[in-house]
């Protein structure tokens, strides 16, 4: 049986919680809760600020967003998880499990159906009445809410914790920390003087860009870019051509997702955007650039490549690097 606080609210299960509280591990902090959840029962605090309570590892979960079936799967535990979303599609795998509706509308009663030990959610997607529904039910949620690639190695250790194999959530977070810190040593070796003005765009069609505090404009911080659109107000600020120009990219990356637009052909002032002037438009895999799990080391890694030979061009005459230019 799994406990959270929420269950804990309801009277018909407190009387229970409360017998099962004096067997649980206590602990304050995160890191003291990770080290320790080799052992169960366990009591695991959330991002939401709710202790999950587990007396024992989960044999079947619920993942509800993408990005945490991509961390059950780089964990070993794939074969645990009873249901995902119908946007789960990685790795393969993924997408043969059972569906349990999308991010926003999770199916409340195909969940509880699937009898799950323990649902993964997040913050930011997964409807709260939802979540809480799940919970007034007996069925525990453990929300996660990375905000950073920093709290998204931690979110991969505390899930690691979570399904009973703390030692791998620390194993597979140190080895994407030292992928990311490889590719801070080649941006610090760049030097800030071949750092280029780097424009994330996730829509053309209005053109909708990256702005501060995004994972997205922290990747291309961290390999070594220069935000153009830092100045603009918004997490997601929407530009107009005059904008386009005036941000003047050395770089533009879109986050090749269904629906976005490919830029209007027919908007030839835009060539006087060096981006577009010396064809350095690139496009990434939208899931890698959306989704705060593991695989953002991967979209880090392809955004340092292509900085590397922004950097390596011989003067203004670079002209992209791959078939994928548009």
């Amino acid at each position: 049986m799994v406990r959270s606080d929420a269950v804990a609210a309801s009277p018909f299960r407190r009387g229970v919680v409360l017998l099962a509280a004096t067997a649980i591990l206590a602990v304050s902090s995160a890191a003291a809760t990770i080290d320790a959840a080799d052992r169960f029962p366990l009591a695991m605090r959330d991002d939401r600020g709710v202790t999950v309570r587990l007396p024992s590892p989960p044999r079947r979960v619920v993942s509800l967003a993408p990005s945490l079936t991509e961390s059950v799967f780089l964990l070993g535990k794939g074969n645990l998880l009873a249901g995902v979303t119908r946007y789960c599609n990685f790795p393969p795998p993924a997408a043969s499990l059972p569906k349990v509706g999308g991010v926003t509308d999770p199916d409340v009663e195909r969940i509880v159906a699937l009898s799950p030990d323990i649902v993964l959610c997040t913050t930011d997607g997964n409807p709260r009445g939802k979540v809480a529904a799940l919970e007034e039910m007996g069925i525990p949620c453990f929300a996660t809410a990375p905000q950073d690639l920093d709290s998204v190695f931690s979110t991969i250790e505390r899930i690691g914790a979570v399904l009973g194999d703390a030692s791998r959530g620390r194993s597979e977070a140190a080895a994407l920390r030292r992928r990311a810190e490889r590719v801070r040593r080649v941006a610090g070796k760049r030097g800030s003087g071949a750092a280029p003005s780097v424009l994330f765009v996730v829509s053309t069609s209005p053109v909708i860009v990256a702005g501060n505090g995004t994972f997205m404009d922290e990747l291309v911080r961290t390999a070594g870019g220069r935000n153009a659109a830092a100045g603009y107000f918004g997490r997601y600020p929407r530009l107009s051509v005059e904008d386009l120009v005036a941000a003047s990219p050395d770089v533009i990356f879109v986050a090749g997702m269904a629906g976005v637009e490919r830029f209007p052909e027919e908007t030839t002032r835009w060539r006087e955007v060096p981006a577009f002037r010396d064809e350095a438009v690139y496009t990434l895999d939208g899931d890698l650039v959306t989704r705060p799990g593991p695989r953002l080391v991967a979209a880090l890694e392809e955004i340092s490549g292509y900085l590397s030979a922004w950097a390596a061009r011989p003067g203004e005459s670079n002209s992209g690097r791959d078939g994928r230019k548009r």
